[in-house]
């Protein structure tokens, strides 16, 4: 046996099992640890079945890391080639694996094919379709932005008479499909969110249409801008967004609670980056049930938690930052960060 080999088997021994992925483990259960938030637990215990050949894990596990958009301490944590060796099919003499996905794709895994080819150059109105058809919509989020983007006003006009566009990003499709306007992608989601025609030439309509667009650091974010109340009201309400309201309501006094959703909103990126708390594998883990789960409340947190600034010199959520829109939301960011002890500054 290879040094390699050896190396291969003692770091799979070495990976934390629970005690119920002893035997056969089943992945209703391990799902349902993974939604709860524990990965210690749960991800080990997927890879051992996709191990075993089981395409489910092995499509979920694939999803997860790649989309893990609030990756856990545990996951920081991980050296690279145990990380490698958790996620990825590795063998002995395979120094870098290969992702489950890429795997399951060539044995002609229709599901595999369609995600793994959804946001590569060349994007078409079949792939969308495709991935909806297979029952995996929510993977085609960023596909439909693309061909929304850099498709013709023919391919925009198909893709709206589709039926096909995930009901969140609509906002995206009216901005490209109309007029050009000054902050344009903001009206259209300030539009969408209140049900309003907001004026592009109205000060507080622009102000707070620049921070939807851009988030944190941009825009407006005053108490007294007239939209807020309603921006505030859809974070509230929204099902996109309800694992926020639900951070805010465990966390906050009642009479803060509007202004922390605002905070966590603005501090993940505004509109178009909120609304991408989506299952990694929706025939798996339907989106009702994700957006339901402790691990959509995590990956809400963790997102405005870990998200830094494009020089990426410092967090955009830093207290002085987040504290003067919530309190509340400035401290539940800044404990989780603690969490990850240097782990997040890489």
């Amino acid at each position: 046996m290879t040094f390699k080999s050896v190396l291969f088997f003692a770091i799979l021994a070495l990976m934390p099992m629970p005690a119920h992925a002893q035997s056969e483990p089943d992945l209703t259960e391990i799902v349902a640890l993974w939604l709860s938030g524990n990965d210690a637990e749960s991800l080990p215990a997927l890879s051992q079945m996709s191990q075993a050949g089981d395409r489910d894990a092995q499509l979920l596990l694939a999803r997860i890391e790649t989309g893990d958009l609030g990756p856990s301490p545990y996951r920081l944590s991980l050296p690279r080639e145990t990380s490698r060796t958790l996620f990825r099919a590795v063998g002995p003499d395979d120094r870098f694996g290969r992702s489950w996905l890429a795997v399951a794709a060539r044995s002609d895994d229709a599901r595999a094919q369609a995600l793994a080819t959804a946001d590569r150059p060349g994007v078409t109105l079949d792939r969308i379709a495709a991935l909806h058809r297979l029952g995996e919509a929510q993977a085609a989020h960023h596909a439909t932005q693309i061909l929304a983007l850099y498709g013709d006003a023919a391919d925009r006009a198909a893709l709206s008479g589709s039926g096909l566009v995930l009901e969140e990003l609509t906002p995206y499709l009216d901005y490209l499909s109309g007029p050009p306007e000054p902050r344009g992608n903001g009206l259209a989601a300030l539009r969408y969110i209140t049900g309003l025609d907001a004026d592009a030439t109205d000060p507080d309509a622009r102000g707070m249409a620049e921070l939807l667009a851009l988030g944190h650091g941009f825009g407006d974010t005053d108490p007294d801008n007239r939209w807020r109340g309603a921006v505030e009201s859809w974070v509230m309400t929204s099902p996109h967004t309800a694992p926020i309201a639900r951070l805010c309501h465990a966390a906050c006094p009642e009479e803060d609670v509007p202004a922390c959703a605002f905070a966590l909103m603005s501090a993940t990126g505004g509109y178009y980056e909120v609304i991408r708390l989506d299952s990694p594998l929706e025939t798996v883990i339907p989106q009702a049930d994700f957006l339901a789960s402790r691990r959509a409340e995590l990956m809400a947190l963790r997102r405005a938690v870990l998200v830094r600034r494009e020089t990426n010199l410092g967090f955009v959520a830093e207290w002085e930052e987040i504290a003067p829109l919530s309190v509340c939301a400035a401290r539940m960011i800044i404990e989780e960060r603690q969490n990850y002890g240097g782990l997040a500054d890489g």
